[in-house]
C-alpha cells in the first residue's frame, strides 16, 4: 500500500465536514477568494415625501447582483449592481397645509388659476432607482474565530452612484400625471448583515442598510424644511463562493535524490548490508503497521530545545506517510552503526510535517514519523531509554514541502 489517508468525519449542523490528513493536498477553501450572488428585499425612502406617509406606509422593492473577493477571514471587497422602486406620500405634518404642486414643480399654498397642478394630499411620487455601489465588508466574527466559522457578521461602509427617475401618480386611481427626467446622485452609507454558510459553497444572509444621496430631492417635490434624502433597504442575500485554490507546487516537482516519492513506498523486509552487525541480520522485517498506529503515550508532544547536531542523516517521508522507504533505510543503517559504536550516546528524534492541514493532524503525523525511526532502531537492539521521540508538527521555516516531511536525529545533551 503506497499511502493511507486519515479521514475524520464530524457531523455539524447536518453537514459532514471531512478533515484530511496533513499531507493530502488541500484543493480549495471557500473562506477566501472570489464569490458572487443575488440579493433582494424591500425598500423605503425619506425625502420631501416619505414611505411612511400620512395615509399609509408604502414598501418598495429592490433586487440586484453582487460579486467580490475575500482577502482573509475579516476583510472583503464587494461590488453591487441593483434596481428598485420606492413610493412616497405626503408627510403627516403637511396634510393640513393643503400644499399645491404646479406643473412647473413649484409649491403653492393654493391652486393657481388656469395652471395645471395637484394637491399634495392627492399625490404620491414613484421613484425608480438604479445604483452601483462599492463596499468594504468587515467580518466582526473573524476577529474571534478562524476562517472555518460558518457564521458571518459584517458591517459594510459603502459609496454609490445612483440614478433616480420620479413620476407623480394620483392616489385615487394610480394615474401617472407627470413624468420627470432622470437625475444622478453620489451617495454614501452602510450595511450590516448576518450570514450562515449552509454548504461548502453557499451562504444565506439577512441584511439591512441605508444610502444618503447628495443633490436635489429624489422625489422631485419642492424642498421644504426637510433635509433628508435617504434610501433604506433590507432583505436576503444568497452567496456562492468559488473559493481559492491552494496549490502545492512543491509536491509536483521532481523530488531531489534521497527524498522518496509517493509511489516508491512499499512494505519491505530489512535490507541486508555487508558488514552489518549480527543483531541486525537476525532481525525480522518491520511491520509497517508499527509506524502508522496511534502515537505511543510515551512519545513527547511538547516542544523541546534542539540538541547540538552531529552527523546523523535526515530521513524523508512521502506525503501522508510515516513509513521508512527502502532508500531511506540506508540512512537508518548509518544511524544504527553510530549508536552501536557509541553505547553511551543518547539521541532525540524530531518529526516534522509540511504546512498543509490542521495543527492537530500534523502533530499526530509528526509523532508517528519520529516513532517510526525509534521503532526501527529498538527492534535492532538499541535501548529505548537512549532514544527520545518528539513530534513538532508543521515546519513553517521550510519552503519545500518534500523537505519538510522528515525526521531529524541529533545528540541529546
Amino acid at each position: 500500500m503506497n499511502y493511507k489517508k486519515i479521514v475524520l468525519a464530524v457531523l455539524l449542523g447536518g453537514v459532514i465536514l471531512p478533515t484530511h490528513a496533513q499531507e493530502a493536498p488541500e484543493r480549495r477553501t471557500t473562506a477566501l477568494g472570489w464569490y458572487t450572488g443575488l440579493r433582494g428585499g424591500v425598500s423605503a425612502g425619506t425625502s420631501t415625501f416619505v414611505s411612511a406617509a400620512a395615509d399609509k406606509s408604502r414598501a418598495g422593492w429592490s433586487a440586484g447582483l453582487f460579486g467580490g473577493y475575500r482577502f482573509n477571514s475579516v476583510l472583503s471587497l464587494e461590488g453591487v449592481l441593483k434596481w428598485g422602486e420606492v413610493t412616497l406620500g405626503v408627510r403627516k405634518g403637511d396634510v393640513d397645509a393643503n400644499y399645491w404642486l404646479g406643473r412647473d414643480l413649484v409649491r403653492y399654498h393654493a391652486p393657481v388659476i388656469d395652471f395645471e397642478g395637484w394637491n399634495y394630499n392627492d399625490l404620491k411620487s414613484c421613484i425608480n432607482a438604479q445604483s452601483f455601489s462599492l463596499q468594504g465588508n468587515i467580518n466582526l466574527l473573524g476577529f474571534f474565530h478562524s476562517g472555518n466559522c460558518r457564521w458571518r457578521m459584517e458591517v459594510s461602509p459603502l459609496v454609490s452612484l445612483v440614478r433616480t427617475k420620479a413620476r407623480f401618480v394620483t392616489i385615487a386611481n394610480d394615474e401617472t400625471v407627470m413624468g420627470l427626467e432622470a437625475q444622478w446622485h453620489a451617495g454614501w452609507g452602510g450595511e450590516a448583515q448576518m450570514g450562515y454558510r449552509v454548504s461548502k459553497h453557499c451562504e444565506l444572509s439577512i441584511y439591512g442598510g441605508f444610502t444618503q444621496l447628495a443633490g436635489k430631492r429624489f422625489d422631485r417635490i419642492p424642498e421644504q424644511s426637510y433635509k433628508s434624502n435617504l434610501l433604506y433597504e433590507g432583505g436576503l442575500k444568497l452567496t456562492y463562493a468559488f473559493g481559492k485554490q491552494r496549490k502545492r507546487t512543491e509536491a509536483l516537482k521532481p523530488i531531489e535524490p534521497g527524498i522518496p516519492e509517493g509511489n516508491t513506498l512499499y512494505e519491505h523486509a530489512a535490507r541486508k548490508v555487508d558488514n552489518e552487525p549480527e543483531a541486525t541480520k537476525k532481525t525480522e522485517p518491520l511491520d509497517q503497521s508499527t509506524t502508522t498506529e496511534d502515537p505511543d503515550p510515551k512519545v513527547s508532544i511538547a516542544p523541546v530545545e534542539s540538541a547540538a547536531a552531529i552527523d546523523f542523516p535526515t530521513v524523508y517521508f512521502a506525503f501522508n506517510s510515516a513509513t521508512i522507504s527502502s532508500e531511506e533505510e540506508v540512512k537508518m543503517q548509518q544511524t544504527l552503526r553510530l549508536l552501536q559504536d557509541n553505547p553511551k550516546l543518547n539521541i532525540i528524534i524530531i518529526g516534522w510535517c509540511d504546512t498543509v492541514g490542521s495543527d492537530a493532524v500534523n502533530l499526530r503525523l509528526s509523532q508517528k514519523r519520529a516513532k517510526a525511526l525509534k521503532t526501527w532502531l529498538t527492534t535492532r537492539g538499541i535501548s529505548a531509554a537512549r532514544i527520545k521521540a518528539v513530534g513538532r508538527g508543521r515546519d513553517f521555516n521550510e519552503k519545500e514541502a518534500a523537505k519538510a516531511r522528515r525526521s531529524e536525529t541529533a545528540k541529546e545533551d
